[in-house]
């Protein structure tokens, strides 16, 4: 049953949010135009995604899926800083006036659900205070917490902050968790905050390409060039590959704490690993998927996790995976099926964990096919669109939206 918005005198009819347009033809052919005139409105609040990064990505997915004519889904993108010299006044000044563009955007087009996505620190805030405005706008709010350090920011947050935390949760119609691991800790904050798991969805390329050319193994790392990424333990694992092992290794994403061009270039030459490492820098589209379809390899060193959406690309594309045992990692990956798993900040033991893959090309080709089958089996976007009308129908019927177990294994 769906949920839907209340009614406002003089509410003028919302433009269909702008399409986004995916690298290929969804297999899941999920997408359609049709939604019918008395659709429940549902405002997702996010950041565009044109951005880069996980929870963008996520955003981009809700927007393309063709959730039924029942909804119809819109996009209000956050705002963004335009340098990072933003003072602090300046930062405050700018989530309150996203505040402000959210109460005048309900006010004018009545939305039966606000979907907040958020993450730590300045985000969440700023989702308590969407939140509020939501709610007061007679809409129903979902609270879909992203982060690898969601945790960390809560433990360090004074007790007046977790208060307020557990508060926003609470008062949340629902809180999205991305994995059995997330809600059993997003539990222990909030009791008695309605929790449900959600976990995220890549789009399956459609086929697999061929890969093993037997000369060289080619590892791939996409991700934002912070520390907590796990970047120099990585490129430390890289020189204690033994030197008869041929490999290669690309980074690609933003720059970050770890370094920009000019500093990951200055590590990888003090480490005398010129001629094996590259950093490509931010990738989006078909660069992105050219990058997946030329590897052998995906290899994720974080130091803490959410459920990170380039380790489930990576699966799409029939990648084996080394990752560190963090966060959803080990709820999504099991040992010598899809991947081998390492203890994170030991790039003695990454590098040798890398050596193996590089060297056993049967044990590659089983990993890939299997994380391939987990990919359709686990992370489609099919399911992703089931999870999220479930979800919505439960807000509709007044029904508290369940924890749906995760399969793990």
């Amino acid at each position: 049953m769906p949920v839907h918005a209340p009614s406002c005198p003089g509410t003028s009819s919302a433009a269909a949010a702008r399409p986004v347009v995916p690298t290929w033809a969804p297999v899941d052919a999920l997408i359609r135009p049709r939604v019918a005139a008395d659709a429940a409105r549902v405002l997702v609040v996010g950041p565009s995604p044109e951005m880069v990064g996980g929870m963008a990505s996520v955003v981009g997915q809700m927007l393309e899926l063709d959730l039924g004519p029942e909804y119809r889904l819109e996009l209000l993108p956050f705002t963004h800083a335009a340098n990072e010299c933003e003072t602090l006044p300046g930062k405050l000044r700018r989530h309150l006036e996203h505040g402000d563009a959210l109460r005048r955007r309900l006010r004018a087009q009545p939305a039966a659900v606000v979907h907040l996505h958020t993450c730590s620190g300045f985000t969440f805030w700023r989702s308590l205070l969407d939140l509020r405005v939501a709610q007061g706008c007679g809409a129903r709010v979902v609270l879909h917490v992203h982060g690898a350090a969601f945790d960390s920011f809560h433990a360090a947050a004074g007790a007046a902050a977790r208060a307020l935390i557990r508060w926003g949760m609470t008062r949340a119609d629902a809180v999205v968790a991305l994995s059995e691991s997330w809600r059993a800790k997003l539990h222990a904050m909030a009791p008695r905050a309605r929790i449900t798991v959600v976990e995220n969805a890549v789009e399956l390329p459609p086929a697999v390409p061929r890969r093993y050319d037997g000369q060289s193994c080619r590892f791939l790392l996409l991700a934002k060039m912070d520390t907590w990424k796990g970047i120099d333990d990585l490129l430390d694992a890289c020189t204690l590959i033994p030197a008869g092992i041929s490999f290669g290794l690309t980074l690609a994403g933003p720059p970050g704490s770890a370094g920009d061009a000019g500093t990951l270039a200055a590590k990888i030459r003090r480490r005398h690993l010129q001629q094996r490492v590259r950093y490509v820098g931010p990738v989006q589209g078909r660069a992105k998927d050219g990058l997946f379809a030329e590897v052998d390899v995906y290899v994720q060193p974080s130091h803490h996790e959410g459920m990170p959406l380039a380790l489930l690309e990576a699966l799409a594309w029939g990648l084996p995976v080394v990752a560190t045992r963090v966060g959803a990692v080990p709820e999504v990956l099991t040992e010598e099926r899809e991947g081998l798993l390492v203890p994170p900040q030991e790039p003695e033991l990454l590098g040798r964990t890398m050596a193996r893959l590089a060297t056993d090309g049967q044990l590659r080709s089983a990993c890939s096919a299997a994380a391939r089958r987990l990919a359709e089996d686990r992370f489609s976007l099919r399911r992703f669109r089931q999870d999220l009308r479930a979800l919505y129908d439960a807000l509709g019927s007044g029904a508290l939206p369940g924890t749906r177990v995760c399969p793990v294994g």
